[in-house]
């Protein structure tokens, strides 16, 4: 495959780098193109988060990127744990969730109020999953954002119901690990 040289000197630094690394790279027009698109939406969703969460008087940290997500990060009031919000790279929203691990000597209690706990969680619009593991029982707790929805509101009002849910679990299951 041939590639364009450009001579870029007025421009943007960063646009030229980006464009001078597009040159020298061995991918399709396609494959660049969508991989910018991909950026573009990290940034744009990256900033808006930021700034909503910052609205609402919250902090954001640990953040992690990879093949399956667009983007991770801890949601933090002051230095106490909310839970997290997330985005794959081809969801079309947000997940605001939070993880419980309930140790294995708390199967039984678990057992007996799961049905509970889930149709608590369900009816707030909060989707709970479970999955075993040798040592415990992780419970996921995730709202939905669509983009579209996104804002200080929304986001406000599934962090809340989200706290709701994790808060009924406690009471239902005990302090959980």
């Amino acid at each position: 495959m041939v590639r364009m040289r450009f001579e870029m000197n007025d421009g943007s630094p960063l646009r030229d780098n980006i464009f001078e690394l597009l040159a020298s790279s061995n991918t399709t027009g396609s494959e660049d193109l969508q991989a910018l698109m991909e950026c573009a939406s990290h940034i744009q969703n990256t900033t808006m988060i930021r700034a909503v969460t910052k609205e609402c008087g919250l902090s954001l940290s640990k953040c992690k990127m990879n093949n399956d997500l667009e983007l991770y990060y801890d949601i933090k009031r002051g230095r106490h744990d909310l839970g997290y919000i997330s985005k794959g790279w081809t969801d079309p929203g947000f997940r605001i969730g939070d993880l419980i691990e309930l140790p294995r000597s708390k199967v039984d209690i678990f057992k007996r109020n799961a049905y509970q706990l889930l149709t608590f969680c369900a009816t707030n619009g909060i989707v709970m999953t479970v999955k075993e593991t040798p040592e415990t029982i992780e419970i996921a707790m995730d709202g939905v954002i669509y983009n579209e929805g996104f804002n200080k509101t929304t986001f406000k009002k599934t962090l809340e119901t989200l706290n709701e849910c994790v808060e009924k679990a406690e009471a239902l299951l005990g302090e959980c690990g």
